[in-house]
């Protein structure tokens, strides 16, 4: 169930100081500079997921949508909009933002995220929110996100693409939850009814980056939650199965700071794709994956690592079918690899919960006799 937060607020740059009504409406509909409008490329498959030859199936498995009642908007620590429309930072009753807009001449308007009553959690140091917006930059996706903006720490964005391209926002929940509990901006494709029709095989690239749009401009909103809460200099994207396609589809934004697959990979050799990769590229995948995803994913390390300057890892579970351990919980090995790649990638962990869990002594992995490690063109 849904707790419901109406409230909207504007503001606008005058001289530093002015806020409140009369500013420019942002673009309608939404789309962010550099984006595409809600809903572009988001041509579906008929339910149930693709079944073409080669396809990624939709996973059945943890994503029930929520149906608890009892709701209720996020008043929480961390700047969530309250009551009256109060902005994160001390915004006035009414929605103005305190002390006007900042420098640049920002004009923008906000919609307060609705806080869904979903007891999700992981091993990391920061409670978890789950959280839906109906602004058409995100109103598709679901949110996870550490419950304690505002106080110090900025957190990198993950994007996550689902399994069949499902809309099913908690298609992955447990892995989600563990990544956000963190230090990570989560949003994964697909809202908590799940009940739209699957993404077409293939797209979905530009959806996961209209998310990147999104929280990047609420970032640098007064008048937004998430404002000054999120470091958008680090981003990062990867999906399973038919979701990591989706990933892949983010490679060549300039924006990005790494992506990967998981149980995924093209379906024949691309050139130009590989030529696109400006990125470290993270792939996992089982050996006895039934839908062919090793072969496909072996077939992305293959013709990336020939790039000399793009590092990559693959971490292949031996024994494993699709999606590995993905539905565990907090996500299993295959969140936990993940989630080593991203701290080491986007906040420089050297340790062994980042690059030392992935490489050289420390790495459990690269000594367990049931995992396949390669890795090439690494720093």
């Amino acid at each position: 169930m849904l707790g419901t937060l109406s409230v909207a607020c504007s503001s606008s740059d005058s001289d530093g100081g002015s806020s409140g009504s009369g500013g420019t409406a942002a673009a309608a509909g939404g789309a962010a500079a550099g984006g595409t409008a809600a809903g572009a490329g988001g041509a579906v498959a008929s339910a149930g997921g693709e079944t073409s030859s080669g396809g990624l199936p939709q996973n059945a498995s943890g994503g029930a949508p929520d149906t608890a009642s009892g709701g209720t908007p996020d008043a929480g620590s961390g700047g969530q909009s309250e009551t009256g429309g109060q902005a994160s930072g001390g915004a006035a009753s009414g929605g103005a933002a305190s002390g006007g807009a900042g420098s640049g001449g920002f004009t923008g308007t906000c919609t307060a995220s609705t806080r869904v009553n979903r007891n999700v959690s992981g091993t990391g140091p920061h409670q978890v929110i789950v959280e839906t917006n109906s602004d058409p930059g995100i109103r598709e996706g679901t949110i996870f996100r550490p419950a304690d903006l505002g106080e110090g720490e900025r957190y990198p964005i993950f994007v996550w693409g689902q399994g069949g391209c499902s809309r099913d926002g908690f298609a992955a929940e447990a892995a989600m939850a563990q990544i956000a509990s963190h230090g990570y901006f989560v949003i994964a494709d697909g809202d908590p009814q799940g009940n739209q029709p699957n993404r077409q095989l293939g797209g979905g690239g530009d959806v996961l980056l209209r998310y990147v749009d999104w929280i990047q401009e609420e970032n640098d909103k007064p008048c937004s939650a998430y404002y000054q809460a999120i470091d958008t200099e680090k981003v990062a994207a990867n999906g399973f199965s038919c979701g990591g396609l989706m990933a892949a589809g983010t490679a060549a934004d300039p924006r990005m700071t790494t992506w990967g697959h998981t149980s995924s990979g093209s379906f024949s050799v691309d050139q130009n794709f590989y030529n696109s990769i400006h990125t470290p590229v993270l792939i996992i995948t089982g050996t006895a994956d039934s839908l062919g995803a090793n072969e496909n994913g072996q077939r992305d390390y293959d013709n990336i690592s020939k790039r000399s300057e793009i590092p990559i890892m693959m971490f292949a579970k031996i024994g494993a079918d699709h999606g590995g351990d993905l539905w565990a919980q907090n996500g299993g090995h295959f969140t936990r690899i993940s989630l080593a790649w991203l701290n080491w990638w986007l906040k420089g962990d050297m340790t062994a919960t980042g690059k030392g869990m992935l490489v050289g002594g420390s790495c459990p992995y690269c000594t367990d006799n049931t995992w396949i490690v390669s890795s090439a063109n690494l720093p």
